[in-house]
């Protein structure tokens, strides 16, 4: 199999002041694309919808962590169009407060597949995700206290975004170039102290081209 290729990012923290707001983002060409959208914002509205260019995108998960009063989400978009777009996030209500975006593109990428959502849990928070063969995977967290690091896989500590949403958000975080081997992967985030959240889903890698021979026998 093929690990999928990282592409472009774009990284907003802002206030949307209204029901809706829109990023711009540019899809790299090539094939078997991906867009990923992750998103962190308080909880005092939810998420209505997200779209690329007016196509819908898929929800992943969609997490109310009420202890810390926000909301988390991820939307992904298979075989998005290349190019400059828009990414449109849009609300049920209007929503004041600051929101985290972070888009991820991809290419050579066999679609979104597992993925896991927990709640705070003393750091360091430490769980697993079972992925496929040569899959990379994405982290985020949120805690009331500074993220210090986000390990993929446990140990191995990835760059990753912070974000302010009045609450302190880590996003972005992702394997290194080359894919896991199928199974079981231990993933960590820690902060300085007190409780923290771990998001965690899979990218996945292409399935191996088979080249057959055809045997002639005379």
């Amino acid at each position: 199999m093929t690990a999928p290729t990282k592409g472009n990012v774009t990284s907003s923290n802002q206030n949307p002041a209204g029901n809706f707001k829109t990023y711009s983002h540019n899809q790299n060409t090539g094939n078997d694309r991906l867009l990923v959208v992750q998103i962190t914002m308080a909880n005092t509205t939810n998420y209505a919808s997200c779209t690329y260019n007016g196509v819908s995108m898929t929800l992943l998960y969609n997490q109310n962590r009420s202890g810390l009063s926000q909301r988390m989400a991820v939307f992904y978009l298979v075989n998005p169009p290349t190019g400059t777009n828009t990414v449109r996030v849009n609300f049920t209500g209007n929503q004041w407060n600051s929101i985290s975006v972070l888009i991820k593109s991809f290419t050579n990428s066999g679609g979104v597949g597992a993925f896991g959502t927990s709640g705070g849990s003393s750091t360091p928070n430490t769980k697993t995700l079972t992925v496929e063969q040569d899959s990379l995977i994405m982290l985020s967290s949120c805690s009331n206290n500074q993220i210090l690091t986000q390990q993929i896989p446990t140990g191995t500590n990835q760059t990753f975004t912070t974000h302010n949403t009045n609450k302190q958000v880590a996003t972005g975080a992702i394997s290194s170039n080359a894919g896991h081997n199928a199974g079981s992967i231990s993933l960590r985030s820690t902060s300085t102290f007190g409780n923290l959240t771990l998001d965690r889903f899979e990218i996945k890698g292409l399935g191996a081209v088979i080249t057959r021979r055809r045997i002639i026998i005379t």
